[in-house]
């Protein structure tokens, strides 16, 4: 409660004496912390607000270059794009619901099922997986109608799935779902267990990383997985592969 904008100050309920300079020092400190803080939220928020735009031309350009009399390569290359720009969109809205929700805000926002966003990333990768020559499966073990944030849901599974297309060279990819969750398995090169719990972390990619990837998807997923009081594990394959699963929810049942 201290780092919230509006919180009192520490020091003026204590003397002049080293409890009230401790005090006072704690005061310093949280100031800074709450202007940190408001920077990055005043950051995320402007910039995914003024990338709107931007998404919206490229979005309609793509509609309107795939109704045009193109050859089957332009036609791909449209669709690529047009991808892209989704991805980017869903993006944008989720950093402005982490910048602007607290979280007990953004969990009681559930506008989709667990098997409705499932059924959408599915047909959206499964063009990347076949291109790529993996086979990629959508299977239902069991699920709910609990309804979740649909931005936030999306994007935890689609960094989930392109993680496992990047690493994946060939085989298959596997979206599970389960009652109160989901798994994404893949049979591509897995993580050394000695990596999988800094995995999450910012900036932190594996000894087999590739490409010119920040490290932030799989932190982005652990951010969102906080916020919403999810839970998200990794673990290995036999004989080859990984396997993330999140449990949307606190059940003491279910265990990583």
């Amino acid at each position: 409660d201290q780092l919230h904008s509006s919180a009192p100050a520490l020091a003026p309920e204590y003397a002049d004496d080293e409890i009230g300079h401790l005090a006072s020092a704690f005061d310093s400190t949280l100031g800074q912390l709450r202007r940190s803080l408001e920077r990055e939220q005043l950051f995320t928020s402007d910039v995914s607000h003024e990338l709107r735009t931007p998404l919206m031309i490229i979005g309609t350009s793509c509609e309107l270059l795939d109704a045009a009399p193109l050859g089957a390569h332009e036609k791909e290359q449209v669709a690529r794009i047009a991808r892209a720009a989704a991805e980017m969109r869903d993006l944008v809205q989720t950093f402005l619901t982490l910048a602007r929700s607290q979280p007990e805000e953004a969990s009681l926002a559930g506008t989709t099922t667990l098997a409705s966003v499932a059924a959408e990333q599915y047909r959206r990768w499964g063009p990347a997986m076949a291109e790529k020559g993996l086979g990629f499966e959508l299977l239902e073990e069991g699920t709910g109608a609990q309804r979740y944030n649909h931005t936030l849901l999306s994007t935890v599974m689609s960094n989930l799935l392109r993680n496992a297309l990047h690493y994946t060279d060939a085989g298959w990819v596997r979206l599970t779902l389960e009652p109160g969750g989901f798994r994404v398995e893949d049979s591509g090169m897995g993580i050394p267990s000695g990596q999988q719990e800094r995995i999450f972390e910012p900036f932190v990619r594996g000894e087999r990383a590739r490409g010119e990837g920040l490290g932030l998807g799989l932190s982005l997923v652990k951010r969102i997985c906080t916020h919403q009081g999810w839970s998200i594990g990794v673990s290995d394959l036999a004989p080859g592969g990984s396997c993330f699963r999140v449990v949307l929810g606190q059940s003491p049942n279910q265990q990583l």
